[in-house]
């Protein structure tokens, strides 16, 4: 049974990894935070002068197995502890004073870092286990290039591992301590559509499926998707192909071959027993796409399962995806999304909802 000092640790470190913002960080174990009756004991195993100092030492120098976060998001990191430790009047690590001290000439006169013109990727570490291990690397780890400070809309796909993709993969997690699984992807054939960053599939091939296919309709998309994948060595269990929603091609060019390969980018042939997505749904005319691929994967698929997981930023668009699936005979049913996450970190989970998919009875060829 881990110490409660081990369990804050990771708590903290897993926060750290995945590069939760500094502003939603939080420094207590919840199941601590709920009980405490002041913020002196709410904190009690940060203001221990050991405890500041692992963290300093196994996530603020590189000599850990990990891929660190960018040095601002670490500044910001530190600056945040120190803060912390500041109101509460307790003595704080002078490694982490010092490290904070030498970052103050990166910041303008407001103590801002000094912006950056384009999104800057770096490594995000997520962590399936809820245990840190620092003495060797944990196989239960996916490592992605993103950025972070995306706020979401078009041309971001596949530059940052989006809140519903999370708690797609916090409910499949989530299904392994079951023993009477509503998903379980062990074994299992899976089609992700508009896979992104390729979290969802990784995620999958980690835990045992036997061939996952990662799609999206991006061909520079995919190419970064294949390099996530082979980044976390699973190119022999997950694959990456350019596939794109809607029964058409589009527009007819006249060239024969340019024809053959729009079209074969519209078509799945291979058959599969799981279909995921995640944070698909975000326009209105996407959905009218993704219904169309969607009924005719069902169709040539019957026995497989469907789990789309989307963020409610419009009710009007939720609305048309639901109203598509409607005229297309596909039943959908509610999953909750999880309220408690355990092992991912994710805003908006109020506005998250999870879709079971199913051919409705009353469909007929």
């Amino acid at each position: 049974m881990p110490s409660l000092r081990k369990e804050t640790i990771s708590f903290i470190t897993r926060q750290f990894l995945q590069q939760v913002p500094v502003r939603s960080f939080q420094f207590a174990l919840p199941s601590v935070a709920s009980r405490a009756k002041s913020e002196h004991e709410k904190y009690e195993i940060l203001c221990d002068l050991e405890v500041q100092h692992e963290l300093y030492f196994e996530l603020c120098q590189p000599r850990s197995w990990f891929e660190p976060p960018s040095s601002e998001y670490i500044t910001a990191f530190v600056k945040k502890i120190v803060l912390l430790l500041e109101h509460l009047k307790v003595d704080i690590d002078s490694d982490m004073i010092c490290y904070m001290l030498s970052a103050i000439g990166n910041t303008d006169s407001h103590g801002y870092f000094r912006a950056t013109s384009t999104p800057q990727f770096g490594p995000v570490t997520y962590l399936l286990d809820e245990h840190v291990r620092f003495d060797d690397e944990p196989n239960d780890s996916i490592t992605i290039q993103e950025s972070r400070s995306l706020i979401s809309g078009f041309g971001t796909t596949g530059n940052r591992t989006w809140e519903a993709a999370l708690a797609l993969g916090e409910y499949i997690l989530s299904q392994r301590q079951l023993e009477h699984r509503e998903v379980d992807v062990a074994g299992k054939r899976i089609l992700e559509v508009g896979a992104g960053t390729g979290f969802v599939s990784m995620l999958c091939g980690k835990l045992g499926a036997a061939k996952v296919f990662a799609t999206d309709g991006d061909d520079v998309v995919v190419l970064r998707l294949r390099q996530n994948i082979e980044a976390n060595i699973l190119g022999n269990v997950v694959e990456t192909r350019v596939y794109k929603w809607g029964n058409s091609s589009g527009e007819d060019t006249g060239h024969a071959l340019e024809r053959e390969s729009r079209e074969a980018d519209y078509k799945w042939t291979d058959p599969v027993d799981l279909i995921l997505g995640a944070d698909i749904t975000f326009d209105a005319e996407i959905c009218e796409l993704l219904v169309a691929s969607l009924d005719t994967l069902i169709t040539e698929n019957p026995s497989a399962q469907v789990v789309i997981s989307a963020t409610v930023r419009s009710a009007e668009t939720n609305g048309t995806f639901e109203k598509l699936l409607d005229k297309s005979k596909i039943a959908y049913t509610w999953i909750p999304a999880p309220s408690d996450p355990k092992l991912l970190f994710y805003n908006e989970i109020s506005s998250i909802r999870i879709y079971s998919l199913h051919r409705s009875p009353t469909y007929t060829h």
